[in-house]
């Protein structure tokens, strides 16, 4: 037994986020190596057809969640079609820093978190730089540095999601467990749509893993656009899963 205290959807969360978009992959195309924990590959695949377009990295700096404070980093390799006509984007690689986040968002809605350790600091010129490792290791299996662009940073872009209604909806397949008590096992497929809202502005992205931003291992080793986007404040509100036995 994990220990760890149910809390059940919705979660209401605020904090800031980056968001680095990646250059779009092909439906016939593989996914890059680290896409996935090894045991969860196989079904973070199944289950419709993947139709790719963009995908994206974000990083969040949760301040005030359901389940306190937490930093959380997201792959997503694009968008699967599935029977009934409908897409869905697909996150298949998940850390967060804290056991309550990663067995509540397993259980909630079949997010395939896991617990790592974050290091999101501050330097001068206002450069920020992200750091991420697996707990007992030095090593980080993800790196990068963001920084404000003179001038365009200075302009805020309000954001909506709720305005592209169902675009931004996650169709998660079911998870085996893992070997940690709270990555738990889940048994049915979960849909849900977030809504994230805020006001963002353009930041400067610099991988620093050898002009990748993961080790191929812990996390993909993609080079995500130059160009991304901070919101900062942030609110996110995720609302409970619709589950079903299959897709």
């Amino acid at each position: 037994m994990s220990g760890v205290k149910a809390v059940p959807a919705p979660w209401e969360l605020k904090g800031r986020t980056w968001l680095f978009i990646l250059p779009s992959l092909s439906k016939t195309a593989s996914f890059p190596a680290g896409f996935s924990a090894p045991h969860e590959a196989d079904v973070l695949t199944a289950g419709g057809e993947f139709v790719g377009g963009p995908g994206s990295i974000q990083v969040v700096s949760y301040t005030d969640s359901p389940v306190g404070p937490y930093d959380e980093l997201v792959y997503t390799p694009g968008r699967w079609k599935y029977a009934d006509g409908s897409f869905a984007f697909r996150i298949t690689r998940i850390y967060v820093s804290s056991k309550e986040s990663t067995e509540n968002g397993r259980r909630n809605w079949n997010i395939p978190k896991q617990v790592a350790v974050f290091d999101i600091g501050s330097g001068k010129d206002g450069v920020t730089t992200i750091t991420v490792s697996h707990p007992g290791s030095r090593i980080p299996f993800f790196k990068v540095s963001v920084k404000p662009i003179p001038v365009l940073s200075r302009l805020p872009i309000p954001l909506n999601t709720r305005l592209l209604g169902k675009y931004f909806t996650l169709m998660q397949p079911p998870l085996p467990a893992g070997n940690k008590t709270e990555e738990v096992e889940t048994t049915r497929w979960a849909s849900m749509t977030p809504v994230l809202t805020g006001t963002s502005r353009l930041v400067s992205v610099t991988p620093l893993l050898d002009g990748k931003v993961g080790d191929g291992a812990g996390y993909p080793a993609v080079a995500p656009w130059t160009l991304g986007a901070c919101t900062d404040p942030l609110a996110l509100d995720f609302r409970g899963a619709v589950f079903s036995d299959s897709v």
